[in-house]
Parts: structure tokens; C-alpha cells; sequence
């Protein structure tokens, strides 16, 4: 495999970062989860020498820009505009989390641009579900989020390996993932020595409360004609839940007209930290398919 190369793509209004691993064949597109950073499809990648990928930051992570509002639909946009400015076709598009609700909606919006899909426990919820997060989060603010009062300042990647690797959900990840989102997760300019996440918990908070309008991608499910594989991890058991249980409906598969769904209840929502190895096979799969 050559060695990958870092980019930067004005879209517009922002500039989205991201890895390039030049290779041979069709382009793989690699959207990560809410939270996280292009980095952490570093152990996928391994598993698929001599291909061509792009793995991306998403608007307020990583190295891309943070501007603008915290809106599923704009990050929807984003995306779709990276596909355009690169001229990707024939994509084998794998999005884990919300970039697995990304990745659906942009192959509901440009069909013509993917060759396969592959949904990784994506953030796509009943119509219900969509419903009762509505009541739930009316009037509240990215502050009142728990996850928004996440540890902000690190003196350096090896403070947060350490803080990180035996709590969960971090300790069920794969080391070598877990180092490489430390190694990528903080802002290379700080004050006092210490360093602020390159996601902002407060944006990181707002994104997982930002559902309004979300509900869309139930109306746009037919219109992904591209076939698509669902990864799907186990739900919550009904206790409270966690972001570490599957947020997919499991409708979903049904729902969409050319889906084959592998369900994983004995593993987590972190399916990429957890079995690199796993989404790598249903990647090739899915660029191997006729």
C-alpha cells in the first residue's frame, strides 16, 4: 500500500480534512462515527492493501473546520459536496454512526455515484423513536448533555491512552484503535501545556441532541437503490441506554429495497474498534460485488 497522504477540500462555506491511501479500483469512502476522526479507520485500512481510499473528517472533527450550525442536514450536504469536488464514482461507501446516517442519505440523494453501502450501526432510528427524542430534548441545550462536561484539556495522547483504556466503553475496543484516536483526537495548539479536544464537547453534545428533521432519512430509505450491507449491533435490553447499544432500528433492513443485514448482538455500537478485521471483510465483500 503507498503511503496515505492528509488533505484539505474547500466545499464552500468550510474546508473538510481527511486521508487519502492511493491504490487501484473503485474509491472506498469512509464517513466515522460522531465524536471521533478520520484516524480511526486506520486498522480497517490495514486490511485493505492496495486499495483506493478516502476517509474523512466530518464537520466539527478532526482537522476540518467547525464552523456553521450543528445540523445532520448540512453535514448531509457536506458530504455530498466532498463526492462531487472529488468526482467519486462507483463508491463503496461505509459510515459508521452518523456517518452511516450520512453515507445513507447521500446514496438516497446521488445514486448514480455508489457502487455498494455498507451501514455500520447507523444513527437511523423508528419513526417512534425519532418522535420520543423530540419530546425528550425539546428545549434543551448542548450544555445540559452530559456529554458535554467530557475532560477538555489533556496534557497529551498518552494522558487520555491511559484514562481511556480501562473504562468502557474504550476497554472493549481494539488497543491499536484506541491509540489512534488518541494520537489524532486533540488540537495541536493549547494553553498552560494542556490541549482541548479537536471535537468540542460541546458541539459533540449538540450533535447527539440535533435530531429535529432527522426523520427525513425514513422517507428517503427507498430511494437507495445501491445495494447496501447493515451492520447491526444488539439494541438496548430497556434499560437506560447507553452509547454503547445500537441506536439502528431494526426495521431497517426491511425498510431498504436492497439490504443483506448481519446482526452482531454479541458485540457493541463500536463495531469498527471492536472487529477492524470484520468491517474490513464486509467492505471487500461489498467492492466485490457484482
Amino acid at each position: 500500500m503507498q503511503e496515505p497522504r492528509e488533505f484539505r477540500l474547500d466545499i464552500g462555506d468550510i474546508e473538510l480534512a481527511g486521508i487519502e491511501w492511493p491504490g487501484n479500483g473503485d474509491p472506498i469512502l469512509l464517513l466515522h462515527a460522531t465524536g471521533f476522526h478520520s484516524h480511526c479507520w486506520k486498522q480497517v485500512v490495514k486490511q485493505l492493501p492496495g486499495r483506493h481510499i478516502y476517509a474523512v473528517d466530518l464537520r466539527f472533527h478532526g482537522a476540518s473546520d467547525s464552523h456553521g450550525a450543528v445540523d445532520w442536514r448540512l453535514m448531509t450536504d457536506d458530504v455530498c459536496q466532498l463526492i462531487e469536488k472529488l468526482d467519486l464514482k462507483q463508491i463503496v461507501g461505509a459510515g459508521h454512526s452518523i456517518g452511516g446516517h450520512l453515507m445513507a442519505r447521500a446514496a438516497a440523494r446521488m445514486p448514480e455515484r455508489f457502487k455498494h453501502v455498507v451501514l455500520i450501526d447507523p444513527v437511523i432510528m423508528s419513526a417512534q423513536r425519532y418522535a420520543e427524542f423530540h419530546t425528550f430534548s425539546a428545549g434543551l441545550k448542548a450544555s445540559d448533555h452530559p456529554v458535554s462536561r467530557r475532560k477538555n484539556q489533556w496534557r497529551d495522547a498518552q494522558e487520555m491512552y491511559e484514562r481511556f483504556c480501562g473504562r468502557k466503553p474504550f476497554n472493549t475496543w481494539q488497543p491499536e484503535v484506541l491509540r489512534d484516536y488518541c494520537d489524532y483526537a486533540l488540537l495541536p495548539t493549547g494553553e498552560n501545556a494542556l490541549y482541548p479536544l479537536a471535537c468540542d464537547p460541546i458541539n459533540e453534545a449538540g450533535i447527539y441532541l440535533n435530531q429535529i428533521g432527522n426523520e427525513i432519512v425514513l422517507e428517503e430509505l427507498s430511494s437507495i437503490v445501491t445495494p447496501v450491507t447493515l451492520l447491526r449491533a444488539a439494541p438496548s435490553d430497556g434499560a437506560e441506554p447507553d452509547l454503547s447499544t445500537s441506536p439502528t432500528w431494526p426495521g431497517l433492513a426491511a425498510a431498504l429495497p436492497n439490504c443483506r443485514e448481519i446482526y452482531l448482538p454479541e458485540l457493541n455500537h463500536f463495531i469498527p474498534m471492536q472487529k477492524p478485521e470484520l468491517v474490513a471483510h464486509h467492505i471487500m465483500a461489498a467492492y466485490d460485488h457484482a
